[in-house]
């Protein structure tokens, strides 16, 4: 166990210098050549920005896989799933691609995650238990609830990317209950090194963002993860570990059907704005705080400990509480973006980001 820890505790140092490291050239040399966020009506940071976090997550991983070092936790068909969305992320942080065509390619990959993965699922039982209904574990049954999984949960991920330090420290988080539940970390502690150092580069301001091609990769990665370790015994869980992004995606859904408007306009619904405009552009490092500290108690169902569900359901209570309350607020107001007005762009201060 020890000798498991110290090469864990190794891979956390190497993943966080190298991360660090490709994080500095990617800033110096890749995001002038057109991978910046701009600012605009509906984001606080003042400046362009650099978006490249998730490429220098994306290389890290291509070289943690390269040198073989890597638990063997994923098949090749997973990790051609999850480079094939951090290539899409990539390229629509330069060209913004449409999101039909974002939107296809995402669907595509899920259907072949989830033909890859039903049948192993289909071996160890009959039947399966979920949201409670007793459904056959039959290729038919099993093929489209994954593709659902897989195509939602990196759109997810990706949407609730909207302020600094919210989407990595979600990751962090979601790593590290993963890692009690199945022993070990999945990525050998690479990753979670390089998350940290991306964290301390990202928050409380941004040195650069994670972009679609960190959040797409992490959401698929992370939905894969998830599905190994949960679907075959616990598919409820699967709800509760994504407890938050789900609630957040819904309530944005919900505020633009309200409204009439339509589901691919961006605008200022979602729980983190919401937050923002309640606390002020100052207070906004205290946003991510907030809102993983109730995604981190929806997480504890996963976990065993006594008083686990009692605090699983008092996070989810505090998610609900907070999504109720931020949809009669963003209802309440005609324009769909902004929602509410910012600050002005020309003031001096730097806040967080908010995109």
């Amino acid at each position: 166990m020890s000798s498991l820890q110290g090469s864990t505790l190794t891979a956390f140092a190497i993943g966080g210098a190298v991360a660090l490291a490709v994080s500095a050239a990617c800033i110096r040399w890749v995001a002038p050549m057109g991978w910046t966020d701009q600012p605009n009506a509906r984001k606080q940071h003042r400046i362009p920005t650099a978006r490249t976090a998730g490429l220098a997550l994306w290389l890290l991983l291509l070289g943690v896989l390269a040198a073989g070092c890597c638990p063997p936790a994923l098949t090749r068909v997973e990790w051609a799933a999850i480079h094939g969305m951090a290539l899409l992320g990539f390229l629509d942080d330069r060209w913004n691609l449409r999101n039909r065509s974002k939107a296809l390619v995402g669907l595509a990959i899920a259907v072949v995650l989830a033909v890859e993965m039903a049948p192993d699922l289909a071996r160890h039982a009959a039947t399966f238990n979920f949201l409670g209904m007793v459904l056959p574990n039959q290729l038919l049954v099993t093929v489209p609830l994954l593709t659902l999984w897989f195509w939602s949960i990196p759109q997810a991920f990706n949407l609730i990317d909207g302020i600094n330090g919210l989407s990595i420290g979600f990751s962090l988080t979601l790593l590290a209950v993963l890692s009690l539940v199945i022993g070990y970390a999945p990525i050998g502690g690479y990753l979670e090194g390089a998350l940290l150092m991306v964290l301390v580069l990202n928050y409380p301001r941004a040195k650069h963002f994670l972009g679609d091609c960190g959040s797409l990769m992490l959401g698929t990665l992370f939905a894969i993860l998830s599905a190994k370790t949960f679907a075959a015994t616990s598919p409820n869980l699967l709800l509760w570990v994504f407890a938050y992004p789900a609630v957040d995606v819904s309530l944005v859904v919900a505020v633009r059907k309200w409204k009439r408007a339509p589901l691919g306009v961006a605008d200022r619904s979602h729980m983190h704005h919401f937050l923002v405009d309640r606390l002020g552009s100052d207070q906004a490092w205290l946003v991510p705080v907030i809102l993983l500290g109730l995604a981190s108690l929806t997480m504890t169902r996963a976990l065993d400990f006594p008083g686990h569900e009692a605090t699983a359901m008092l996070g989810l209570a505090g998610l609900f509480l907070l999504a109720g309350t931020a949809f009669r607020d963003r209802v309440s107001v005609p324009n769909v973006m902004p929602l509410r007005p910012l600050r002005a762009l020309h003031e001096v201060a730097e806040p967080n980001q908010v995109a």
